[in-house]
């Protein structure tokens, strides 16, 4: 009995460390920490529920570069400065998140033509939407 009860523990943890993961906005981390293909919509995560530090912290390259992602890292970086710059301007984050990131992080989710995106596609979609503040995928 316990060695079952163990084993659901592992599993139900490993369930809650993704939901927090996506909640704080490291989904794209823990995958790729994993070795888990990090899906195209999972980059707009750290944007969409990141706190202004962390997103701040993600303009910067990490100490230990992974090649896996490099292209998706560089321009989530881009991004998150964009995202800072907007926030310098007034608006706050929880707006931004709320009103434009979190829906368009959804919407990625949904469409299954985003998984086919290059990093530039990406990047040129989740930019419009935080100068705009509008969602929209442009598909």
């Amino acid at each position: 009995m316990k060695k079952r009860d163990r084993a659901g523990n592992r599993g139900t943890s490993g369930v809650a460390m993704e939901c927090a993961a996506f909640l704080d906005g490291t989904l794209a981390e823990y995958w790729d920490q994993r070795g888990t293909v990090v899906p195209v919509w999972a980059w707009t995560n750290l944007l969409a529920h990141g706190s202004e530090d962390l997103i701040g912290e993600s303009v910067l390259p990490p100490l230990r570069p992974r090649r896996t992602g490099r292209s998706w890292r560089i321009a989530r970086s881009f991004l998150a400065y964009e995202v800072l710059a907007v926030l310098e301007g007034g608006v706050t984050l929880d707006h931004l998140q709320s009103g434009v990131l979190i829906p368009l992080e959804l919407e990625m989710a949904v469409h299954t033509e985003v998984a086919y995106w290059s990093p530039r596609q990406w990047l040129d979609t989740v930019d419009y939407a935080i100068r705009t503040q509008q969602v929209t995928l442009g598909l």
